[in-house]
């Protein structure tokens, strides 16, 4: 079915469940007038039995009659003593004393149709005469197929034959109209898909700015909703990348020409060695920009083919921690955590968490408040209120704070987080911030 295009899928669906509804229907109206026909048998049966069980007589000669003394409480044919057979039933049944035997057992057990290779029966059997206390002779009617057979052959060429005539002829057109809505409806329907297919496919010459749009409610409305929306983040993404270029080119730029031009001074003889620590300072600076950006590129481009590990958080934080213990000054680190474990990769988490202190500790004014709880994270700092956009539209790279360094740290910790499955929010609390992280 891939191989076809989505209209003739469509037309193909609906013809192939038409098709087999008209059979099922068809077999269903031949099972009927079968039961139709068996009714019809029955009562033939029935009322030749009842017009001549005080006289048995031959009449049609479809009928005939099968009078057999035999034991009322046996099932077997060697307990009948008597049988007269009528001249009607002897011919149908060709004299045969073996199938004339079934038919007398078939009856006496209650069974209406008997068939063998020779043609189907019709039977009815009814007490006539009591003997004695044991003995009973019963009249058993016996029918050929002969009279059902004349019955299809007439009600073939006319109600039958005109009924699935009918049927079939109304199913015909219920085709042909269908497949014509569904050609109609398939060809709207694949012409908006083709639509969103252009636009799609205009994006890189046009940079993401044409805008994908599609009238409706329904579901290929929806996906041109969502692909409107992809548009929108990748063209923002394109410019933050963009602007990222500039940034990093500007901030790599600076300490490069510091360095260079000290370095000269020093070949010039114009500046003493004392300066190497300025040198020094700007390739620590250098390189701490240089190492950002490859935990940023690490992140953006991280393959899951690391081993996931269960990550007690709490050793990571308690680390980490105690490794900067020395810039926390007068400000106070309050813990609260339990043994929550994120499954992921062990060194992103710690270079997440410690990007978190690092912010914290730059902005807080007097304490810095850890908790974990129930595999919830938050990291609340009693610094100035953080500003709307990073609220709202969450941490792209370079885009700084008022104490930021590099406008990289953060988007490193949300990208980390984001791709093990947790979220990062941040929000503006009582005389502070709190930065979350939890199961998405």
């Amino acid at each position: 079915m891939k191989k076809f295009k989505l209209s003739t899928q469509v037309v193909i669906l609906f013809t192939t469940v038409t098709i087999l509804s008209s059979m099922i229907f068809g077999y269903i109206s031949w099972r009927n007038y079968q039961t139709v026909y068996l009714g019809l048998a029955r009562n033939q049966v029935e009322t030749y039995l009842e017009a001549s069980i005080e006289l048995p007589k031959d009449r049609e000669d479809y009928l005939g009659y099968i009078l057999v003394t035999v034991n009322r409480v046996s099932t077997f044919r060697a307990d009948v003593t008597n049988r007269i057979v009528s001249p009607n039933a002897n011919a149908m049944l060709d004299g045969d004393i073996e199938r004339i035997n079934r038919i007398i057992e078939a009856a006496y057990l209650g069974d209406f149709i008997y068939s063998d290779s020779t043609g189907i029966y019709y039977l009815d059997i009814q007490e006539r005469l009591i003997i004695d206390t044991e003995t009973s002779e019963y009249m058993i009617a016996v029918m050929d197929n002969s009279y059902i057979d004349s019955i299809k052959a007439s009600t073939m060429r006319e109600e039958v034959l005109t009924t699935f005539l009918g049927t079939f002829l109304s199913f015909a057109i219920i085709v042909f109209i269908g497949n014509t809505i569904i050609a109609m409806w398939s060809r709207q329907t694949a012409a908006r898909i083709r639509h969103i297919q252009k636009e799609v496919s205009t994006f890189n010459k046009t940079g993401y700015e044409n805008k994908v749009h599609l009238d409706g409610e329904d579901e290929i409305a929806e996906l041109a909703r969502s692909v409107e929306d992809l548009r929108l983040e990748i063209r923002e993404n394109e410019k933050t990348k963009q602007e990222m270029f500039q940034n990093v080119s500007h901030d790599l730029k600076t300490p490069i020409s510091v360095i260079q031009s000290y370095a000269e001074a020093m070949m010039d003889g114009t500046t003493d060695v004392g300066d190497a620590k300025i040198i020094i300072k700007q390739t620590e600076k250098l390189q701490s920009k240089v190492r950002m950006l490859l935990e940023l590129n690490k992140i953006n481009n991280i393959e899951m083919n690391h081993t996931l590990e269960e990550v007690n958080m709490k050793d990571i934080i308690i680390n980490v921690i105690q490794n900067n213990k020395h810039r926390f000054g007068s400000v106070e680190v309050i813990t609260d955590l339990d043994h929550s474990k994120y499954i992921g990769v062990k060194e992103y988490f710690y270079t997440s968490v410690e990007n978190l202190i690092d912010n914290a500790i730059r902005y807080a004014k007097t304490k810095i408040v850890i908790t974990m709880k129930n595999g919830t994270l938050s990291f609340y700092n009693d610094g100035p209120a953080i500003e709307d956009k990073y609220i709202k539209d969450g941490f792209k790279p370079y885009e700084k704070g008022s104490k930021g360094q590099f406008g990289i740290g953060m988007s490193i910790v949300q990208k980390t987080f984001n791709r093990f499955g947790f979220s990062l929010s941040v929000e503006n609390v009582d005389n502070g911030v709190k930065f979350t992280i939890k199961k998405l």
